[in-house]
């Protein structure tokens, strides 16, 4: 579980907003989203690992220890592989449940998948992005329409405004850190709070320990991708992308939804480009969108050749 949960710090792109926006260095960021990171993932995180951990088994059976190894091995193995690799914000959400969905189709059958939870979670992956395009675009409009209004004119004036910009950009991090801290961790500790014998806390704290030092250790390269390589940021677009993903986030974390922070992310950094007319690196996007799309087939995929091999190896004992 420490494994997944440092690949998945690796992985997390949220404070990539401030550094673009040249509100926070990377070191100053990877640190701070660091302790958010573990603060949200022990004190809100359990609810979205009770729905991975136990939701996509139809009877509700654990997952046995065999499996659950192969769950995190797999994730661990995709994680580290992309983010070191590429540098890509791929989902952990993603990952998680491809893996589970692998491991319960190898050993159970595809007739134990829980279908229901299964199209829930699918929905919000697809839902949660268009509503943060649309959030994020309404926030940056109503900014540029309340500038409009202004009657401060002057270049001086106009760094002021980004200067609070940049203090509002700041604050939303911080809560969006936090809500996405509690929703990431239930990717690395959900196996182990479905077995019902260990205090939610233990896993709940190794998790978020994990994420911020694998955040602070290899982080910075997928920080930077989303920073400088999808569109050009001020404090002003970079709050407006960040306001509609920690209101998503923390509603979807409250409401105990797996959602994918990379992609409303995503989505959000686009739409303030499409808002700004600003240039777009499609290029950038698509390698990220490809890695989407792969991710829970790979998953799946490692998950049950990890799972056939090790019913292999103890077949033989």
């Amino acid at each position: 579980t420490f494994i997944v949960a440092f690949a998945i710090g690796s992985n997390d792109e949220t404070m990539s907003p401030a550094v673009g926006a040249g509100v926070f260095s990377v070191g100053v960021a990877v640190t701070i989203g660091a302790i958010l990171n573990a603060s949200g993932a022990i004190l809100f995180g359990e609810e979205v690992s009770k729905k991975v951990g136990g939701g996509l088994v139809k009877s509700g059976t654990p997952l046995t220890d065999l499996m659950i190894s192969c769950v995190l091995l797999s994730m661990a193995i995709w994680l580290i592989l992309v983010s070191f690799s590429e540098g890509l914000p791929i989902s952990t959400t993603q990952c998680v449940v491809g893996a589970v969905l692998g491991v319960v189709i190898v050993e159970w059958g595809f007739n134990e998948v829980n279908q229901n939870t299964v199209l829930e979670i699918f929905a919000g992956w697809i839902i949660s992005p268009i509503v943060g395009f649309l959030g994020a675009a309404l926030i940056f409009l109503l900014i540029q329409k309340v500038r409009s209004l202004s009657v401060i004119q002057g270049y001086a004036k106009y760094e002021r405004q980004e200067e609070i910009a940049a203090y509002g950009l700041a604050l939303f991090l911080i809560w969006t850190a936090f809500s996405r801290g509690g929703n990431d961790v239930a990717n690395a500790v959900a196996p182990l709070i479905t077995m019902g014998d260990i205090d939610p806390l233990i896993p709940l704290a190794v998790g978020g320990i994990g994420m911020g030092l694998g955040l602070i250790l290899i982080g910075r390269k997928v920080v930077k991708t989303l920073a400088h390589e999808v569109v050009s940021l001020k404090p002003s677009s970079a709050l407006s992308a960040s306001g509609s993903v920690s209101i998503i986030m923390f509603v979807g974390t409250a409401l105990g939804l797996p959602l994918s922070g990379s992609h409303i992310l995503v989505a959000a950094l686009i739409a303030v480009g499409w808002a700004g007319k600003t240039n777009v690196e499609f290029e950038a996007v698509k390698k990220i969108l490809i890695s989407w799309i792969i991710t829970v087939p790979i998953s799946a995929a490692l998950a049950a050749l990890l799972l056939v091999s090790g019913n292999f190896v103890l077949s033989l004992f």
